[in-house]
């Protein structure tokens, strides 16, 4: 909830001064970690890191940071002079690439006090903390290295790596820490290697990697621990005419990366926040206030001094410069833990939001047949755009393209989003056309709010734009020409299509495929709990929690007997199982998901893409689950709509926690829009599914779940 109270002058006049020192630097893209001949091989360490690129009041801001290098032929240190980032970095791989991560925890302990979920455990303030490639469509493969050699997984998030100085977690009860957090491994002595072997079919694109420690995993990545991954060439897909003969050179692709973090001064400089309050400062600037060039100040009666640093790749407020006529790619990443931003690029001159052309979501680059309807095209994108129609060149129309061009003028990127988005120069009409002199324009977050018992988090300019005088176009288009991977997966030869010719034999027995028709109906809510009965959606010690329900629909849309199980918080011991097809090809389910609370909730799931479909749309439309055209728009999160409670006297169902229940949705007191979503299964292991709100992830809103191959399914299971 937002607070009242007002700016502090003092404050924002500090904050203010030192804001527009930044405005001059210039930004610099990730540092790079490219393959060669096939594998990548680094050290990574997790560490504390000063942010120097931040100009707080007084202080200099704490993060955590990986610091990375190429791998030394001995130990686990980097070679001196090796430092971490905040900002992040990017690692460069190509489809059929390994990846390989000598992974080191040198993360300090936390103070219990700061941990808002599960307080009760004394494990998580020792700071355990693990690797996850999100987005990467790769194996989930779990340690088979037998000891004391050091354990080998895929992208494997059910494991504990804890740094040996923050004490030792066998002297405590892991009783209730391998309930809720974890059941597999416990690392103790900080070290793990990760082997991840990327499908040669994979598709090209933006991804990232963080942790994914479950009950810490907000901490770390609100304090800074992420960086990015890109896969392949933009000119794989992107081209300046229909037939490709002049493709999008690597050179024009900018990577942005979006981090907060929310600092207060204390003895030894700022340290994070960690669990993100939206009302850290207000949701838009007050009368007076000055302006939030990539920072907010804190609200004075509870944040007194404090900042909220909104930057890019590690940046307060940087200049982007485009070089070209032709403008530039941007891949932008929200690595915030909770914040949400709604992305506009605002011409400084009219204050009016520049078109811009999307090109891919979530590391797909998208695929849309001629002829699709705009309200089609949203709906597809989960309405996380608004869409503008794509002017053609002034002089000569836009050729005709595979994937007709979508352009938007904003984009909502929930926490973990990718966007792609082509940034030129346009002219009032949006027509690609020579910038004037001076011309400008600002990215920026408008603000964004999530529901009437979500958060509304704030508006703040993240970076200057200069757009070159006088540079013509290097070539009269109005558009790019998208050849997307959203297509490409679903044809023979496609990841979607094809599988991971790799899939091993061995595997948990008791699953069974869907029957034909059937489809799994995922609860995102907020549980009660039986030791605080009278506050739902709360523990015993006032925090909040949240989690995930489930529930097989047959053929007839009617429930399954026997398959529901209510809202509960994330339980490791309980599995979804299903096989892959005949042969162990791809396997592809529909899933229906219910947002039975008042706040959106961000689906994500691991080692896969999914589209969004509406199974009364015809056959022949791209959102028909039976649709040939390919995937259109592949993602891998997704905004859940949220409930409208109340039925005439029925609004007092809706508990204080702002979350319908499941008997409540099925006695039609609570109004909801499922998102149903087609998902295909192509690598085996076990994983899981989120919101990637980490505090709501970490609240308790998760669900594991295991991929076998085909040959060993015996029964039914879940």
């Amino acid at each position: 909830m937002l607070r009242t109270s007002l700016m502090c002058g003092a404050a924002v006049f500090s904050v203010a001064v030192l804001a527009s020192e930044t405005h001059a630097r210039t930004i610099q893209e990730p540092p790079l970690f490219a393959s060669q001949n096939g594998v990548l091989d680094l050290l990574v360490i997790a560490a504390p890191q000063r942010v120097t690129t931040f100009t707080a009041p007084g202080f200099t801001p704490i993060g955590w940071a990986y610091e990375v290098c190429t791998r030394p032929d001995a130990g686990n240190v980097c070679p001196q002079g090796a430092t971490g980032l905040y900002g992040g970095f990017r690692l460069g791989l190509q489809p059929g690439d390994l990846l390989k991560m000598r992974f080191v925890n040198q993360l300090p302990p936390v103070n219990p006090a700061k941990l808002t979920s599960y307080v009760y455990d004394p494990l998580l303030a020792l700071n355990p903390t693990n690797l996850h490639t999100h987005g990467l469509v790769v194996e989930a493969t779990a340690n088979t290295v037998a000891p004391p050699a050091v354990p080998v997984y895929g992208d494997f998030i059910f494991t504990s790596v804890f740094n040996p100085a923050n004490g030792n977690p066998a002297i405590y009860s892991l009783s209730t820490y391998n309930t809720l957090h974890q059941h597999v491994d416990v690392i103790a002595n900080g070290v793990v290697d990760y082997r991840i072997q990327l499908p040669a079919n994979h598709p090209s694109g933006a991804y990232w990697l963080h942790p994914h420690m479950h009950g810490n995993a907000m901490n770390q990545v609100s304090a800074g621990l992420s960086g990015i991954i890109s896969v392949g060439s933009v000119g794989k897909y992107a081209c300046y005419d229909s037939q490709c003969n002049s493709r999008v050179p690597d050179g024009s692709v900018r990577h942005l990366i979006l981090k907060d973090m929310q600092v207060m001064p204390g003895p030894n400089g700022g340290a994070p926040m960690f669990q993100e309050d939206a009302a850290f400062c207000q949701a838009t600037p007050m009368p007076g206030e000055a302006v939030r060039n990539g920072v907010c100040a804190g609200d004075p009666a509870a944040y007194p001094h404090g900042a909220w640093f909104f930057s890019v790749n590690g940046q307060q407020f940087p200049t982007i410069p485009v070089a070209s006529g032709d403008g530039e790619i941007w891949r932008l990443q929200n690595a915030s833990g909770s914040a949400s931003y709604d992305i506009q690029l605002t011409n400084d001159q009219t204050a009016q939001p520049m078109i811009m052309q999307l090109l891919s979501v979530d590391g797909v680059s998208i695929a849309i047949p001629p002829g699709t309807a705009p309200g089609d095209i949203v709906e597809l994108g989960a309405a996380r755009f608004h869409f503008a129609t794509c002017p053609a060149a002034s002089t000569t129309p836009t050729a005709s393209s595979e994937s007709p061009p979508v352009c938007v003028t904003d984009l909502v990127m929930m926490p973990s989003a990718r966007a792609e988005i082509w940034a030129v120069w346009r002219g009032a009409d949006g027509h690609v056309t020579s910038a004037p002199a001076g011309a400008t324009a600002t990215l920026r977050t408008v603000g964004f709010t999530t529901g009437p018992s979500g958060d509304s988090w704030p508006a703040v300019n993240l970076a200057k734009v200069q757009f070159p005088a006088g540079h013509a176009p290097r070539l009269n288009h109005g558009a790019l020409n998208i050849h997307g991977d959203a297509l490409a997966t679903m044809q023979p030869g496609g990841l979607f299509e094809t599988g991971f010719p790799n899939t091993p034999g061995a595997g948990i027995t008791g699953c069974k495929a869907l029957p034909p028709g059937h489809h799994r109906r995922i609860y995102f809510g907020n549980p009660t709990l039986a030791s605080a009965p009278n506050t739902p959606g709360m523990d015993q010690y006032g925090n909040a929690v949240f989690g995930l329900g489930y529930e097989e629909i047959d053929q007839n849309g009617a429930p399954v007997a026997g398959t529901l199980a209510d809202v509960t918080m994330f339980n490791p011991a309980n599995v979804i199982c299903l096989p892959l097809g005949p042969g162990n090809r791809p396997v592809t389910e529909v899933w229906e998901i219910i947002n039975l609370t008042t706040e959106l909730h961000n689906f994500h799931i691991h080692q896969t893409k999914f589209r969004v479909v509406n199974t009364t749309a015809p056959q022949g439309s791209l959102l028909s689950p039976k649709s040939t055209q390919g995937g259109g728009v592949m993602e891998d999160n997704v905004p859940l709509p949220y409930a409208v409670p109340g039925k005439l006297s029925q609004a007092v169902r809706i508990p204080s926690s702002g979350s319908c229940t499941i008997a409540d949705y099925k006695a039609g007191y609570c109004a909801v829009t499922p998102v149903v979503l087609q998902i295909p299964f192509a690598m085996v292991g076990e994983f899981v599914y989120h919101c990637h709100i980490l505090d709501h992830e970490d609240g308790g809103m998760m669900h594991a779940i295991q991929v076998v191959p085909s040959a060993i399914s015996t029964a039914s299971g879940r």
